[in-house]
């Protein structure tokens, strides 16, 4: 039996918060000064964008998404740092189809909580409908 650090278990139960929609539960594991800021230009051209200082109303935002998948390939965790790299997978709430982006987080932790993060991906990715099979090219 593989036994998770406290560091790795915030971080998956984290992600597991995201999945069912538990924004109560997922600011828990943050701490009050949490800031996540997305390592790439946004389609407003803004480059770096990050998280604004009320974070509950950000993630009221972003966690109502029903049917958000995590697919982990690796985990690694350094002195205060949990780096996550996954495919973060989810439907399109109009037409249904499911958006599969590959991408790597990094979360520096203190006290047992993610104080901040970097959000790593390929934005032009993000928006196209890749399937499982052009997914799975980035991992042979």
């Amino acid at each position: 039996m593989i036994r998770l650090t406290k560091n790795i278990k915030t971080v998956l139960d984290v992600l597991q918060d995201e999945i069912k929609g538990d924004v109560k539960l997922a600011l828990k594991k943050l701490t009050s000064d949490y800031t996540m800021t997305w390592v790439y230009k946004n389609k407003r051209g803004e480059l770096f964008p990050r998280t604004k200082k009320d974070i509950n109303v950000e993630l009221e935002e972003v966690y109502p998404i029903k049917g958000r998948q995590y697919d982990i390939k690796n985990i690694a965790e350094g002195n205060n740092v949990v780096m996550v790299e996954m495919v973060e997978s989810y439907p399109d709430p109009k037409t249904k189809k499911v958006y599969q982006t590959p991408l790597v987080i990094v979360l520096e932790m203190k006290n047992g909580k993610i104080r901040t993060g970097r959000h790593y991906c390929d934005p032009a990715l993000s928006y196209l409908y890749l399937t499982k099979k052009q997914v799975a090219k980035a991992y042979q």
